[in-house]
């Protein structure tokens, strides 16, 4: 009797946990930065989101990457998902030197370094994985584990990410962290470059009424030589808001985060496209923005 009301308690709970958010669910609350929540079992959801990166140290450059989702709740505790990952590039001798490249531009060995610079193609499929081992609605942190490996081409990449979440003031406030490292395949030119990379993001995000969410997010991302990370290549900052609007039909989240001059570079060609504290080259840009449209179906 006793252990069979504890388990009506316990469904009361989730359930008004549910009830409470359920205008909201299946939602990304901040731009990057993923939450420990799952889709409930037997939903879907389409997903659009337009990442853009601009600005180097002169010149022009644009890099814009799109990813179209359809997301799927399989069970209580796992999600999963397929990405059509593409890109569009615009660059103009950007570079500290007055020469046109930027990351992700994968510029052919014959081209003129001091001409425009146009790329555009469908990169990558990704197929996204989130299980979730505890719920942030109901348990102390919730916790979910990530795993996504993408195939393209030009790209390949496996990327894996542990995902914390802390609910404070009756869920309207979320503190999200996520750490992850990602190994990398990509052809450059004539070239095969093999990467790793590690990101620490955390944010919080806070509903300041109805259908509303306003944030910051901050991320350290370092990048590492090869499989591994014993040849560290360089670390970055970035800082930005976010601000998010939900209803039942569907939501809309966007984000802006610009680099910090907190940069360093550990070999002699990552120091040697740091400016003002920022670092640049293949690497990075001074600004970056994410629109996510989420609609169930």
């Amino acid at each position: 009797m006793l252990l069979s009301s504890q388990r009506v308690a316990t469904a009361t709970v989730i359930g008004l946990a549910l009830l409470s958010r359920s205008a909201v669910a299946g939602e990304s609350p901040m731009g990057w930065i993923y939450t420990a929540e799952v889709a409930p079992p037997g939903t879907r959801e389409f997903e659009q989101w337009v990442d853009v990166q601009t600005k180097q140290t002169r010149g022009d450059y644009t890099n814009v990457r799109l990813r179209s989702e359809l997301e799927f709740g399989i069970t209580s505790k796992y999600q999963t998902a397929i990405y059509l990952n593409s890109r569009f590039i615009r660059a103009y001798r950007n570079q500290m030197d007055g020469t046109t490249a930027g990351p992700n531009t994968d510029i052919p060995d014959t081209f003129d370094p001091t001409s425009r610079y146009k790329m555009s193609r469908v990169e990558s499929v990704s197929w996204e994985n989130i299980y979730q081992l505890s719920n942030p609605l109901v348990d102390p942190v919730g916790l979910a584990v990530y795993v996504e490996p993408s195939w393209g081409r030009r790209n390949k990449e496996l990327e894996f990410k542990l995902i914390l979440q802390k609910n404070f003031l009756d869920d309207r406030v979320i503190w999200a962290t996520n750490l992850s490292t990602a190994l990398e395949n990509n052809k450059r030119g004539s070239d095969v470059e093999k990467a790793t990379e590690l990101d620490l993001l955390t944010g919080v995000s806070y509903r300041f009424m109805n259908n509303w969410s306003a944030g910051i997010e901050v991320r350290n991302h370092r990048e590492f030589t090869g499989y591994g990370y014993g040849v560290a290549n360089h670390s970055a900052w970035f800082l930005g808001p976010n601000v998010h609007y939900a209803t039942k039909g569907w939501w809309l989240t966007a984000a802006w985060r610009s680099q910090m001059p907190w940069a360093s570079g550990f070999q002699d060609d990552q120091k040697e496209v740091i400016s003002g504290g920022r670092i640049y080259g293949d690497e990075h840009t001074r600004n970056q923005f994410v629109l996510k449209l989420g609609v169930p179906f």
